[in-house]
């Protein structure tokens, strides 16, 4: 992983585990969509093409605008192949909230999801979005499988930035933290380092990934490690307990996720017994854990 960028990272991991699968895509407890490590570098390549095509260059600042879906991902990976800015946001912002998010980023493009386009309307009627059905099926975005699939020639660099995080603003105004290629690249190298994970983890991935816990510390860090990501489309109790409970491939060994979620998971856990010694690795963060729900 010592590269000049994440894309670099992300190219060298695919190129070592080729077929292997990447990320599998659940809609709710249903798997969908399922690509290989081969697959998510072409159509990372592809989406970044398309952001080319549609005038983002690099440096540009990207609005990412939609409900989790396997196309986050790809679109994410696209935006840093060509040097540009992710900025990923909350589809339950209103009106008010997006409207200072716009103001404040100077996007060059917005990346929505068909729900959220009429709120991009009213926020910011002439900027250019691009619209994308992510309660389609992955394989039906034919847009995104049109485009060219040939790494782009874009030279992203250690101190170039690369992911805008808004802060929550519980003392004023959210302000955006710009994390560099080399703060990711860091990031993920530490985290794999610590917490030891490997290419034969599976991650069941249930947190969002408009905030640096899901995205940078689950996603960054185990497609990096060459894991297979479980990919949920949103935190369901039952989804999750039936996903960690499995006995057969894949099997979880690792779960991440915030306080609040684990105290949703031991409510629909109560009165059942369930075996989880095949999980390796749970990590809590965000947000503090009391003592007396870690001991539950």
């Amino acid at each position: 992983m010592h590269h000049e960028s994440l894309s670099d990272c992300f190219a060298e991991v695919c190129t070592r585990f080729k077929g292997k699968k990447a990320l599998t895509f659940f809609r709710g407890a249903t798997p969908e969509t399922e690509i290989s490590f081969t697959a998510l570098e072409r159509d990372s390549n592809r989406a970044a093409n398309a952001l080319l095509e549609h005038g983002v260059a690099k440096g540009d600042r990207v609005i990412l605008f939609f409900t989790k879906s396997l196309f986050s991902v790809v679109a994410h990976l696209g935006v840093q192949k060509i040097g540009a800015i992710s900025v990923p946001l909350n589809t339950g912002f209103k009106k008010p909230e997006m409207a200072y998010f716009i103001q404040d980023a100077s996007p060059k493009l917005i990346l929505s999801g068909m729900e959220q386009v009429s709120l991009i309307e009213e926020t910011a009627p002439g900027l250019k979005n691009l619209v994308v059905d992510t309660e389609a099926r992955y394989e039906g975005l034919g847009w995104l499988h049109r485009a060219s699939d040939t790494p782009p020639r874009s030279r992203v660099e250690p101190d170039d930035p690369a992911l805008i995080i808004y802060t929550s603003g519980t003392t004023g105004k959210p302000k955006g933290a710009v994390l560099t290629q080399a703060n990711l690249i860091h990031d993920a190298r530490n985290i794999i380092r610590v917490w030891e994970i490997t290419a034969s983890d599976v991650l069941c991935h249930a947190l969002p990934l408009f905030h640096v816990h899901g995205l940078c510390f689950a996603l960054h860090t185990c497609l990096l490690a060459g894991s297979h990501v479980l990919l949920l489309d949103a935190f369901s109790p039952e989804a999750v307990i039936h996903l960690l409970a499995k006995k057969t491939p894949p099997l979880c060994t690792i779960f991440m996720a915030v306080p609040s979620m684990y105290a949703k998971l031991m409510e629909f856990m109560e009165g059942k017994t369930i075996d989880f010694e095949h999980i390796r690795l749970w990590t809590s963060g965000s947000a503090p854990l009391l003592p007396k729900d870690f001991e539950r």
